[in-house]
């Protein structure tokens, strides 16, 4: 494998690590910021930890 293949896989799981993150990040504020909800945002905020968790190991995780 070259190293601008290498480079384009390092640069797309960066990015989709940000984008999932980002994803996380809008699960939890509109779960928090929701007065509806009482028993469910408890779980919809665990799945945006942990949503939020993928991507950071997405971030620090080394592409080879």
């Amino acid at each position: 494998m070259s190293s601008d293949e290498s480079a384009g896989f390092l640069i797309a799981d960066k990015f989709f690590g940000l984008l999932i993150i980002l994803i996380g990040s809008i699960v939890i504020y509109s779960t928090s910021t929701s007065p509806d909800l009482e028993y469910p945002s408890l779980l919809f905020a665990i799945g945006g930890l942990s949503i939020i968790s993928l991507g950071f190991f997405m971030i620090l995780a080394k592409v080879q």
